[in-house]
């Protein structure tokens, strides 16, 4: 699971750095939420390993 996490940041990596060379808004937008994803990833994995403290 934590491959697919690093996957992801690298990806977002690679197009938010094409956007800035393009100034390419669009290319911003999508590396923002490929990274937004990584992030959820990350949150629901740490929920799944401690338990959802009620």
């Amino acid at each position: 699971m934590m491959v697919w996490v690093i996957v992801l940041f690298a990806w977002a990596t690679q197009l938010i750095v094409k956007a800035l060379n393009q100034q390419e808004f669009a290319l911003m937008l999508a590396g923002c939420m490929v990274c937004s994803a990584a992030v959820g990833l990350v949150g629901v994995m740490v929920v799944a390993v401690n338990g959802l403290p009620l």
